[in-house]
Formats: structure tokens, sequence, C-alpha cells
């Protein structure tokens, strides 16, 4: 009886420690699923990318975790891949809104002119000129569709065409698109001066890509200069476009072909309009930059020329 009292105490005192372990292990295992519970809702929420780590040993857990870690990780990627397409279309929206609004603009001086003029032959030539840049507008809404496409090629197998450089006479080219901004320049009191070769100057490079390129840079000088514009293409294929430009600094100045980038804070100008140019010439193996003296700013583009043989 004696040995049996010793005996029920210590089986008593093992049970108490065996207790005391389950309900500590219990705390434990308590403690680390709502440590995992917790690590989900952020990351479900987007709040953190840090994987999931348990102070619990337990291995259930953290194999629990380890595997919510390899699918979190996979939804991620998937949030990011969608955000991300998300960005694409907004941005290539916005820019062919900013592209359409040129062509809108041009059309609209033309239809004033049209008024008041009397003489048939240049009423022709105003229709002509309307006539073109609304292909222009047809091209940019052949631009949107595959864009929309490229985007799904599941439902659309159709891939975006690369630029095909074309020899044109980028004289031409310019002059057209500056007749095109006559009435433009007329509203805001400006006489552009013009200088271009007699003889006809052969570039390679994509008419409509050309064109999108003049009009971006013509339309922003529309917009920040206020007294004068210089347009300048010399028999290298070289255009260079000058005007004041007081409000600029060698900072902003480089900062010009960065996208969304505006001079003036607040403008109704998207900032797009360089971004777009500089993407174009280098789509066609030219190169565009900008140059602030005295107060006067350069946007100088340099088109590809044709290899002369031998």
């Amino acid at each position: 009886m004696k040995i049996l009292i010793p005996l029920f105490i210590v089986l008593v005192l093992v049970l108490v420690v065996a207790l005391v372990v389950a309900v500590i292990k219990i705390v434990l295992l308590r403690h680390g699923f709502d440590e995992l519970t917790e690590n989900i809702e952020d990351q479900i929420k987007g709040e953190t990318q840090i994987p999931i780590t348990l102070t619990t040993t337990d291995p259930h857990a953290l194999k629990t975790a380890e595997t919510l870690n390899r699918e979190l990780m996979n939804l991620q990627k998937e949030r990011n891949e969608y955000q991300d397409g998300n960005r694409k279309v907004a941005q290539a929206v916005t820019e062919i809104s900013h592209d359409i609004r040129t062509p809108l603009t041009a059309i609209n001086s033309y239809l004033d002119l049209m008024k008041d003029e009397t003489d048939e032959e240049l009423k022709n030539q105003y229709l002509e000129r309307i006539k073109n840049r609304t292909l222009s507008l047809s091209d940019l809404a052949d631009e949107l569709f595959k864009y929309s496409t490229s985007t799904d090629p599941a439902r659309y197998p159709v891939k975006t065409e690369e630029a095909r450089p074309e020899e044109i006479d980028i004289s031409r080219a310019l002059e057209e698109c500056i007749l095109s901004f006559y009435a433009a320049f007329k509203n805001k009191g400006i006489e552009p001066e013009i200088e271009l070769p007699d003889e006809p100057v052969y570039v390679l490079c994509e008419k409509k890509s050309a064109n999108r390129i003049f009009e971006n840079i013509i339309s922003n000088a529309l917009k920040y200069a206020d007294e004068a514009l210089k347009v300048k293409l010399d028999v290298t294929g070289c255009a260079t476009f000058s005007n004041p430009a007081p409000d600029l600094t060698p900072v902003s100045a480089a900062k010009l072909f960065d996208r969304y980038y505006t001079v003036k804070e607040g403008s109704a100008s998207t900032g797009l309009g360089f971004s777009i140019a500089r993407e174009l010439i280098d789509r066609n193996g030219g190169s565009i930059e900008s140059n602030l003296a005295d107060g006067i700013l350069s946007i100088i583009v340099q088109f590809k020329m044709q290899e002369k043989a031998g």
C-alpha cells in the first residue's frame, strides 16, 4: 500500500506534466494559426508580399504555410499581370486619344476656312486635306483594334505590325503637315519661319509615322509657343523645330520625352506628344533630342537616310 501511493503520485505528476505540455502546444499551435490567418489576410489585401513565417515548429502548420506561400506567389504573379495589363490598356487608349485630337483639330480648322472661302480651287485643296486627316483617323482606329486584339491572342490571334520604313520625301511630308496647321497658327498670331531644301529629301520612314511625329511636335509647340516658331529641314534629313520657351530649364527640357511629363502643372496636355514621337522615330531607325539655349527650345529630329551604294 505504501508503494502504491508514491506510484500514484508519480503517475499524477506525469499526467500533469503531459497536460501542461499539451496545453502549451495547443496554445502555441493556436497562436501559429492566428499568425497564419493574419498573414493570409495581408497577402490577399496586397499589403505585403513577404512569405508567411510561423513561430510554431509544428510540422503540419509549417507544411500548410509552405503550401500557402506557393499558392500566394502564383496569386501575386497573376495580380501583377492583371494590373500591368490594365496599365497598358489605359496607356494605349490615352495615347491614341491624344493622337486623335490633332487630326480633328485640323479638320475643324479647314472647315472654318471653307466657310468664307470663295475660291473653288482652294476649297478643293481644303477638302483634300480633310480627306487625308480622315484617313489618318481611320489608321488610328485600326491601331486601336490591333492593340486590343494583340492583348487577347486566344480570342483574336492577330499580331500588331512592326514599323515598315519606306523611302519618302520628308520635305514634302513636313510641308504638308505645316500647311495643315495653317489655321491654328493664324488663330495664335504666329507666322512660322520655314526653311526647306529646294530639292526632295528622301529618308527611310513610314509615312504615317513621319506625319504623327511632325503633328505631335508642332501641336506641342502651338500649346506653349506664343511668339514664334522656326522650322528647318536640311538635306541630311535633320528637322529642327525651335520656339521661345521661357518657362523651361535645362532639367525640364531633358524630361520632355518622359511619358506624361508636362511643362505646366494642371495643363490640359497629357505629356504624351514628345514621348510618342520618340517611340515612332526609334522604330524607324532615327533619333530625336531636345536642346535649350538662351531661352530657345529646339527639338531636333534626325531621320534615317537611304544608304548609297558603293
